[in-house]
């Protein structure tokens, strides 16, 4: 039985966090996902086990660029791509508010930068609200390596079973519920919210359910 709920940030919480470097590598007549490679290769997930700065990485991001493709990149504004995925959604803000006010526990589980972390302890999303914050470049793991959702369920002090979690990219999905979690694919706000109604974690405000909140 699902007794606790567990959110990805970036592209969950957050809006698209690639997004905005998808416009910059199409204005620059770069292949879209030129700088989103970057960002889920290996130089990358060095900055999200806490092992390399994220200047690092944006300085060879840039070079990285100007060798393949003989263009110049602005790191300024490569860094301004970067933060305007940054954009808290609204709904699963609310989402959170709701189930942690009906006494379901809330985790955060996120492959992150240690610089992103003054951001989201500024107060945009209610950190203060969960049970555990398990942020990779703070343990020196990242998803979808089985170690960090071990450490998540003993943080959230819940076997893995327990544990519904939500996550944007499928490879994250696939480790977690290998690991044992209840893993679903993050699309939309709505569907979410649907599928915390359909394992009884909260109302559904359409038939006035309870749920089974009283037994959490």
């Amino acid at each position: 039985m699902v007794r606790a709920v567990v959110f990805d940030m970036g592209g969950v919480l957050t809006v698209d966090p690639f997004q905005a470097c998808r416009n910059y590598a199409d204005e620059l007549r770069l292949p879209v996902n030129a700088f989103v490679e970057q960002l889920r290769g290996p130089v990358f997930a060095e900055v999200e086990t806490g092992d390399r700065s994220m200047r690092d990485f944006l300085k060879f991001a840039c070079c990285d660029v100007a060798e393949r493709f003989g263009v110049q990149v602005d790191i300024h504004r490569l860094a301004e791509c970067l933060a305007a995925g940054q954009q808290v959604r609204p709904e699963m803000v609310a989402l959170v508010i709701d189930l942690t006010d009906g006494g379901v526990p809330v985790g955060l589980l996120t492959n992150n930068a240690k610089e992103a972390r003054s951001w989201w302890n500024s107060g945009v999303l209610p950190i203060g609200r969960c049970t555990a914050v398990v942020d990779s470049s703070d343990v020196g793991l990242r998803k979808p390596d089985p170690g960090i959702y071990t450490v998540l369920a003993q943080r959230m002090g819940r076997s893995p079973g327990e544990l519904l979690y939500f996550d944007d990219m499928a490879e994250n999905v696939a480790g977690a519920a290998a690991a044992g979690l209840v893993a679903e694919l993050f699309t939309d706000p709505d569907g979410c919210r649907r599928s915390c109604v359909s394992h009884g974690l909260l109302a559904d405000a359409a038939n006035g359910q309870t749920g089974r909140r009283a037994e959490l």
